[in-house]
């Protein structure tokens, strides 16, 4: 089963990500999908985070979800990078904290709501999912990670308090996508999740990302490292992101990965 989870309002006030959800929609239609409903609650900005109570609703909405659904390896597609806090927190829990988040992507995602600079949740999830953060949302997780859990890959652009939380938890940042850096650094780990927000591919490539960006990594490079990845590690869960595209066709470019896109 693969979890859609269009929700778009950790980006903000655009709807964008939620196109790009109904395009993997169409793109998945001989999978078995669940789509996770979107909240018609207002966009307030509360405890400095922008449209906090859709964000909030749909989160116990994936939560109910993926908690009923039993499963112990889980494929989801966002929307905005905040849905990961429900899918990475489950199959810690159910790996007892055996798992290595790789989290591809050229953001750290780690501010809490005082540091944000946009106040935008999906600058938050990986923060909350190591255990800090607002309340209501750290209070909807299945178990907390630990820094060494993580390891970033692609990482290039960062508000200096995540810069600052990086190294003063040693959290490993590996700048290419290339499994032999890597390998190096997740070899105590039995389980993998595969984090992949689209806007680590270099935007010539893959302009469709919610936030396209330079000097990024290519296609190929990420779909070798996937499939390196699953080759040597039991990958239990992997979630794609930030995707505004609008057609199949525009989906194109990144078939090779979503070729990959399987457990």
């Amino acid at each position: 089963m693969i979890f859609i989870n269009p929700q778009w309002q950790g980006s903000g006030f655009t709807d964008e990500l939620k196109s790009g959800a109904e395009t993997f929609i169409s793109y998945f239609k001989n999978c078995d999908t669940k789509v996770i409903p979107l909240s018609t609650k207002g966009l307030a900005t509360i405890d400095n985070i922008k449209c906090f109570e859709p964000i909030l609703e749909q989160t116990k909405l994936f939560r109910e979800a993926i908690s009923d659904s039993k499963l112990d390896k889980l494929l989801t597609i966002g929307g905005d990078c905040g849905i990961e806090i429900v899918p990475v927190s489950y199959l810690n829990k159910i790996y007892e904290e055996d798992l290595c988040v790789i989290y591809i992507d050229a953001h750290a995602d780690l501010n809490t709501p005082e540091s944000s600079p946009s106040k935008t949740f999906h600058g938050m999830p990986l923060r909350i999912l190591l255990g800090e953060g607002n309340e209501e949302f750290t209070g909807l997780l299945f178990s907390t990670l630990k820094p060494e859990q993580v390891c970033f890959v692609g990482l290039r652009e960062l508000d200096e308090p995540e810069s600052e939380y990086i190294k003063q938890h040693n959290i490993t940042t590996i700048a290419d996508c290339k499994f032999e850096y890597l390998q190096q650094e997740i070899k105590n780990f039995k389980n993998v999740y595969i984090h992949l927000d689209l806007d680590v591919l270099d935007k010539s490539e893959y302009a469709f990302s919610m936030f396209p960006t330079n000097i990024g990594s290519s296609v190929s490079d990420v779909a070798e490292l996937v499939r390196k990845i699953k080759a040597n590690y039991n990958v239990v869960g992997f979630c794609i992101t930030e995707s505004i595209a609008t057609t199949l066709e525009q989906l194109n470019p990144i078939k090779p990965i979503l070729d990959r896109f399987k457990l």
